[in-house]
């Protein structure tokens, strides 16, 4: 894949619900990155009816800013992850950025993200490779990011190291083959397993969120291990094509002969493995989480 041209655009896809004591300062962020960008680019707010008027807000306020806000009500059920595939079908750019409204997710890394695209079908924002660090997570938050983690990586067999991630970087093009149905709230993991991307990560600090309700509960852990099991048939196929043509489903993909990407692109080097003490939790590489009780 080249590298993004600057003449070409980009789309923010962001799915919000009761967003608007955090959307005000989220495109503040995004306008000031703005420049860095070099690029046209628009925020395609993918809102799901919220009662508190965040989606008038954002509208109002990409009007004071200056930017390029479409606000998009999708119908049905509300689902974060429905959310993000409407989004995906409206936007005007082929290159598109995932990102959520909770501010856990910062626009500064989004220039970042596009440059490391060189080479690969998408880039991830992670937070489970050397150099990325999560803030103000309880010890239970970890355990259950971890044992997610674990299962996307093992039941399904992908090789990015942050499959559950809500921050990437892709085109549309590349996902015209991939259909994602939003359920489970993790449209990356579908995209991992459904077309088999080589993707690139980029460590990044992850942020609580400071204001509002968090999603998780126990529905979209249920939510989560369904969407497991109606993935699982289509890794197994992968994983027979694969070992049909040699190769394993957890193989690192293999490194770019350019020495700057090498040095520049963090990519799976291996099994992800944590040992997990009295109040951290210690990645194989020896990258720590703090934990918070």
């Amino acid at each position: 894949m080249a590298w993004p041209d600057f003449s070409e655009g980009l789309s923010i896809v962001i799915p919000t619900y009761n967003e608007r004591d955090n959307i005000e300062q989220l495109l503040a962020e995004i306008a000031s990155v703005a420049p860095q960008l070099k690029r046209p680019s628009e925020v395609v707010l993918v809102d799901d009816r919220s009662p508190d008027g965040t989606a008038e807000l954002a509208s109002q306020l990409g009007r004071d800013k200056g930017l390029d806000v479409r606000v998009v009500t999708p119908n049905g059920p509300r689902s974060m992850g429905g959310a993000i595939a409407r989004g995906l079908d409206v936007c005007r750019w082929d290159l598109v950025c995932v990102m959520d409204a909770d501010l856990s997710h910062p626009p500064s890394l989004i220039p970042c993200l596009i440059a490391s695209l060189d080479g690969g079908d998408g880039v991830v924002a992670s937070r489970y490779v050397p150099g990325a660090d999560i803030e103000s997570w309880p010890a239970r938050r970890h355990l259950i990011s971890l044992g997610a983690t674990l299962i996307a990586r093992i039941g399904l067999r992908v090789r990015c190291r942050d499959p559950l991630s809500g921050f990437f970087v892709f085109r549309r093009s590349f996902l015209q083959s991939v259909r994602i149905r939003g359920d489970g709230n993790k449209p990356l993991l579908e995209i991992l397993v459904q077309a088999r991307p080589v993707v690139s990560e980029v460590p990044y600090l992850f942020r609580n969120r400071q204001n509002g309700e968090s999603k998780l509960n126990v529905r979209s852990i249920g939510e989560f291990l369904g969407l497991v099991v109606r993935l699982w048939p289509s890794s197994r196929d992968a994983m027979i094509r694969q070992e049909t043509s040699g190769l394993s489903g957890l193989d690192p993909p293999q490194p770019s002969p350019n020495p700057i990407e090498r040095t520049s692109l963090l990519r799976d080097d291996g099994p992800l493995e944590f040992q997990v003490g009295r109040n951290r939790v210690e990645h194989a590489a020896g990258h720590r989480f703090r934990l918070h009780r």
